[in-house]
């Protein structure tokens, strides 16, 4: 049985039905965008207002990143002449030039004690400020060295590039060794860098003996020469050997046992009798 409905549209019909409902759905589309923008849209000038705000606290941070400091290079820290880019070497030559009584007093004379480069001269202009310090050469400022057997760890820390923990361990050092004996010995401080004992040295000396108390070579055992600085427990078990076997030893012989240390030697020699 055939089913037939109750109208039947012809192609052309179907097709301008078609471009009607096309057009229908356009129309709605573009009113509900209007709709959309006019609800959601910002007001220009109050766009421009905030805009305005952000530009402006952002040139407030950029100003205040660079806020710009000036520094009395007779007094320059070792930090503060990182942050201006001041090379390590020209500092040493300031801190030798300022350790002798003298100032520097003006940005040629500070290139001309440091020697650095007409650049960083003429970047450093403007953060450096040079009071009217003179040096008379007839009122040498002299220095008064402190003594390294009793100074304390604070002022250790007074010298540029030690701080508590560098001065902790000199004071320590000095108990292990009962003293110094000879300036030498500061290099010896784990971590302490040469340049930094340079520096010591200029401010510090050896006024009070070490009181050391030294041990017989001949009748101390291996482990009461192995507590002796510098002298390890097989260091003491060649001494031992060696006296055993030549039915005693006198430090003056302890060059031909360590043959390739001879600071070693010298230093041993302090520690035995």
């Amino acid at each position: 049985m055939q089913v037939r409905f109750p109208f039947v549209l012809s192609k052309s019909q179907r097709g301008a039905l078609l471009i009607l409902l096309l057009g229908l759905v356009f129309i709605l589309g573009i009113q509900l965008i209007a709709n959309h923008n006019e609800s959601s849209g910002l007001d220009l000038s109050q766009t421009n207002y905030y805009q305005k705000k952000l530009d402006s606290l952002r040139e407030q941070k950029q100003t205040s990143s660079v806020k710009s400091y000036t520094y009395n290079p007779n007094y320059l820290s070792d930090y503060n002449a990182y942050r201006l880019g001041i090379p390590l070497e020209a500092l040493e030559r300031l801190q030798l030039h300022r350790s002798t009584g003298r100032y520097v007093n003006s940005l040629s004379d500070f290139q001309s004690v440091t020697g650095i480069s007409d650049s960083l001269k003429h970047s450093l202009s403007s953060s450096l400020r040079f009071p009217n310090f003179r040096s008379d050469p007839k009122k040498k400022e002299v220095l008064q060295k402190q003594d390294l057997n009793t100074v304390h760890a604070e002022a250790l820390e007074k010298v540029s590039g030690i701080g508590s923990k560098l001065s902790k361990r000199i004071i320590n050092y000095r108990k292990y060794l009962s003293g110094f004996s000879i300036p030498e010995q500061c290099y010896e401080v784990y971590g302490l860098d040469s340049v930094v004992v340079d520096r010591l040295l200029q401010n510090f000396e050896i006024q009070t003996p070490a009181t050391i108390s030294p041990i017989n070579i001949n009748s101390s055992s291996v482990y009461e020469l192995a507590r002796v600085p510098y002298l390890t427990l097989e260091d003491a078990k060649k001494i031992v050997a060696f006296r055993t076997k030549n039915n005693g030893i006198s430090p003056l012989i302890l060059s031909e046992l360590f043959v390739n240390s001879p600071n070693k030697v010298a230093r041993i020699k302090l520690y035995l009798y």
